[in-house]
């Protein structure tokens, strides 16, 4: 008898053994969040309302505010209350941070929600629709709505679909319908916008891409700092996407390069992360969680090569092959940059037609030393600005060329040796046998030799850089 019960102790033993290991085990299903990710408030001693969402959370308090903030969490209504600082004057107080909410679930682990909230000015770019937004002023709210295409959309997400730096972009959520975004100030320049670009995307339920926009966030104002050709077009001085335009650090190249585009696509694509050979690895992109995605390739055919896939695949870079006269477009259609609704540049600008560069000549040639300029200033003879030497992403793989090596040298010299560079930026114009113009000049190094040519034809496929100029 003594055996049997010391076998059911045991068994009852092990029982409780399992039955707790369950316990710790359990999957948390517990869920904390505020329904919107940020609060914008426009003066000092406002107060907003937002709600919260828990599942199986329990004893939730807030935690944390900004210094001089006051937040309430009300069980009733399930919803906290944000107050701003009365008197901004003091310098204790802050003007934004977060409000943290706290809680215990039902198996008994912390779980917190964060809010973030600030007295900042918020910028409606409704009445300017476009492709692109170029922001300038540092620690902003912006809205749009979102339309593309001249038609109204009506999205149940909005998210980062890629940014040159992780959380350039913030707060990317629906308004009241709109698209809303904030943008801080530049972690060393603290008086300037934190500078980058970004593709933001528009989602229906099911997660289909139905948008997308390009955010260009610089510090650059095109109005006031506009190249006044005598041709009469008015012309940006930088390209399109670009941080700067100065080629006298190897930091200040990589920032003017911009993006590159395909002839006729809205969509950009980055630039080179260095750029020293005939090919470059493109540089670092994040999504708006700050993890790393990467642009793809795919050849033009019947279903790949539409205007619908290329807005659903802003990161597929689609390769022209020889059926289709390497064009990433598989049927014929000249007409994708004169059409507004594939405009890529900001509202009240477009992409240059060849017009706009006749009569650019090279204003002073770089001599054998140097050949590290990437780039050429070209004037109209009173006007003077700084072109870089991009190159492009190659039509048949999207690779980086800034590679020039002209026929004859070929078979005499290397790559290396020769070490030239191109400049190439895309016209609106279309050419006859689906190819299109681009402003194409050149330096090669061991002869000091230049060349410029306003319109020179190439295969659509190609990645170029943009000027853009402005519609009127």
């Amino acid at each position: 008898m003594k055996g049997y019960a010391r076998l059911l102790f045991a068994i009852a033993a092990v029982a409780l053994s399992v039955a707790s290991c369950g316990k710790d085990d359990e999957t948390d299903t517990s869920s904390l969040s505020f329904d919107s990710a940020a609060l914008y408030f426009t003066q000092a001693g406002e107060s907003q309302r937002v709600a919260v969402s828990a599942q199986g959370v329990n004893g939730l308090n807030i935690s944390s505010t900004p210094e001089g903030w006051t937040a309430t969490f009300d069980a009733a209504t399930q919803s906290v209350t944000v107050t701003a600082p009365e008197d901004l004057s003091e310098s204790e107080n802050e003007t934004s941070g977060s409000v943290v909410l706290a809680g215990t679930s039902y198996l008994g682990t912390s779980k917190t929600a964060t809010l973030f909230v600030g007295i900042t000015e918020t910028l409606d770019l409704s009445d300017r629709p476009a492709n692109c937004y170029l922001v300038s002023r540092k620690e902003t709210h912006y809205t749009f709505a979102p339309t593309q295409n001249g038609r109204a959309l009506a999205p149940a997400s909005v998210e980062v679909i890629w940014q040159s730096a992780a959380g350039l972009l913030q707060y990317v959520q629906l308004e009241n319908g709109k698209v809303a975004f904030y943008v801080g100030a530049d972690a060393d320049q603290t008086t300037r916008i934190k500078q980058g670009n970004a593709l933001v995307g528009a989602y229906d339920d099911a997660g289909t891409l139905l948008g997308s926009w390009h955010i260009w966030a610089a510090d650059y104002d095109p109005e006031s700092d506009v190249l006044e050709y005598a041709n009469g077009y008015r012309v940006m001085s930088r390209n399109l996407g670009a941080l700067a335009n100065a080629n006298a650090t190897t930091d200040e190249r990589l920032a003017s390069y911009g993006l590159f585009y395909q002839w006729g696509r809205k969509e950009p694509f980055i630039g080179p992360a260095t750029y020293r050979a005939n090919t470059g690895t493109g540089a670092s992109l994040y999504n708006g969680s700050g993890s790393r995605v990467y642009v793809t390739t795919t050849e033009a055919s019947a279903e790949t090569g539409t205007a619908a896939y290329a807005s659903q695949h802003p990161l597929c870079f689609i390769t022209g092959v020889k059926e289709n006269a390497f064009d990433w477009l598989w049927t014929a259609d000249d007409t994708r940059w004169s059409d507004e609704a594939n405009n890529p540049c900001p509202y009240g600008w477009k992409v240059a037609p060849a017009k706009a560069f006749e009569g650019l000549t090279i204003a002073d040639a770089p001599v054998a030393d140097d050949y590290d300029v990437f780039g050429l200033n070209l004037t109209d003879g009173s006007v003077t600005s700084l072109y870089m030497g991009a190159g492009r992403r190659i039509y048949a793989d999207g690779t980086f060329q800034n590679i020039y090596i002209p026929q004859s040298a070929v078979a005499a010299r290397t790559a290396d040796e020769a070490q030239p560079w191109i400049g190439l930026y895309w016209n609106s114009d279309p050419l006859a046998d689906r190819q299109a113009p681009a402003l194409y000049f050149w330096f090669e190094k061991l002869t000091t030799t230049t060349g410029i040519s306003h319109s020179t034809p190439y295969a659509r496929a190609n990645g170029m850089s943009v000027r853009c100029v402005k519609a009127e």
